[in-house]
């Protein structure tokens, strides 16, 4: 059996003799990382500080506060933004904007190296054609934030001790006591009988509380609840 001839491209930087000035982890790589993670702690602390979430049960927030005011959960309302538009007859294609787009996304992410692998050493690119990478790239980088801004902004994240505290009730403040028993039984004893639809609320009472009543609450809190 024929052995498969391999070309075997030499780097000059690797030749010896050694050692050759080569990027140093220590003491400047780690320097580096250093005040850029010092940077950015800093900048989170500062921000935490200035914009917390108002916790005092004395003195609880309105249900609407929060709007504008960047939070981790804004990466999640864009995730879940098929819940809110596709309901009744369109929740057939939620596991397309849920599952098969999200899924498709990360094997072309994994993908990556192998499609962009190249064989032999890459010419050097134009400057124009470097100009063009990066409008491209800072394109759908632009519209990654516009989206993210978009479907999170609305919604009202530091509003929720408004109503979930111990003044308002019993275990307000807490998740139900049978929460287990109540999504196994109770809400699949409602599905089965047909008194709640998911995403419908054309009928007295609404839906049951789905994915499309979660992201209603948290944009629409006073008016879904």
């Amino acid at each position: 059996m024929a052995h498969k001839s391999r070309t075997i491209r030499r780097e000059p930087k690797y030749d010896p003799p050694y050692p050759q000035d080569f990027y140093a982890f220590w003491p400047g790589h780690v320097l580096r990382a250093f005040v850029l993670l010092l940077v950015v702690y800093s900048a989170v602390l500062v921000l935490a500080s200035l914009y917390r979430v108002p916790m005092d049960p004395n003195m609880p927030p309105l249900p609407y506060e929060g709007e504008n005011i960047p939070a981790p959960e804004w990466y999640l309302f864009l995730v879940f933004q098929p819940f809110w538009y596709l309901t009744g007859e369109d929740s057939e294609w939620l596991s397309v904007g849920t599952f098969w787009i999200p899924a498709a996304i990360v094997i072309v992410l994994f993908l990556v190296p192998v499609l962009m692998r190249k064989k032999e050493k890459p010419a050097s690119m134009a400057t124009w054609k470097k100009a063009v990478l990066a409008l491209i790239a800072l394109v759908f980088w632009s519209l990654g934030c516009l989206a993210v801004v978009g479907s999170g902004y609305p919604a009202k994240t530091t509003g929720c001790p408004s109503c979930h505290n111990p003044m308002m009730g019993a275990r307000q403040a807490l998740p139900p006591a049978t929460m287990g028993e109540y999504y196994k039984i109770e809400r699949q004893r409602q599905i089965d009988l047909g008194g709640y639809r998911a995403g419908d609320t054309s009928g007295f009472g609404g839906s049951y509380k789905d994915a499309n009543w979660q992201l209603r609450h948290f944009y629409e809190p006073t008016m879904t609840w």
